[in-house]
């Protein structure tokens, strides 16, 4: 079972775990690209959600898709409508609250591939809260060892 750890800039970190049975290819994507660091912003749509873009190699599939998540449900979108594009966005983000996954264009699919632990889900929430006011902070994903 893979683990990975979120941390952001003012120091909480995040242990999550990948669903690789439910998202083996987007789990294994993501696997590939870590160690990352990007700038994590607000979603203007999807309600409780932090997201950022995803320096991926190669598009997963869709797979384990919803468009209800849930509290420390951590998915990957893109606008699947323009996947054979050379330059789509793709994205992470994470909820910490349950939403309804959509954009100015309607309900927007997304992969679940990894659950942030339970233990964590209220400093999830005020994290959360803290990007929503503040607008931006800088976030790192890396493997996290056993």
């Amino acid at each position: 079972m893979r683990r990975i750890l979120i941390t952001f800039e003012n120091g909480e970190s995040f242990p999550a775990t990948l669903q690789e049975d439910k998202a083996p290819q987007t789990c294994q994507i993501v696997w590939e690209a870590l160690p990352f660091s990007q700038t994590v912003t607000h979603s203007r749509w999807s309600g409780r959600e932090v997201n950022f873009e995803f320096p991926s190699t190669s598009m997963p599939k869709r797979e384990n898709q919803t468009i209800s998540t849930s509290i420390g449900e951590i998915v990957y979108w893109r606008d699947w409508p323009l996947e054979s594009e050379p330059d789509v966005l793709e994205v992470l983000a994470i909820y910490y609250g349950a939403e309804h996954t959509r954009s100015n264009k309607g309900d927007e699919p997304v992969n679940v591939f990894a659950q942030v632990d339970f233990t964590y889900l209220d400093l999830l929430q005020k994290v959360g809260e803290r990007i929503w006011l503040n607008g931006s902070e800088k976030v790192t994903i890396t493997r996290l060892k056993d």
